[in-house]
């Protein structure tokens, strides 16, 4: 008989959050994700991220 993790209702519910979808055009924070995304040079950061391994992917 397989063993399942035990059912609980008073458990906090996850809300998916998709931010890309709530920064508005034309704002402060547009600017500065788009500059950071598309303007900066993050590859200073890529050398603590070492996950050349096939394992679980950096976030």
């Amino acid at each position: 008989m397989p063993r399942f993790k035990p059912d609980n209702h008073n458990q906090i519910p996850m809300v998916v959050i998709h931010y890309y979808n709530l920064l508005q055009p034309s704002t402060f924070e547009h600017a500065v994700c788009y500059l950071i995304e598309h303007k900066s040079n993050l590859s200073v950061f890529h050398a603590k991220c070492r996950n050349d391994a096939p394992s679980r992917l950096a976030v």
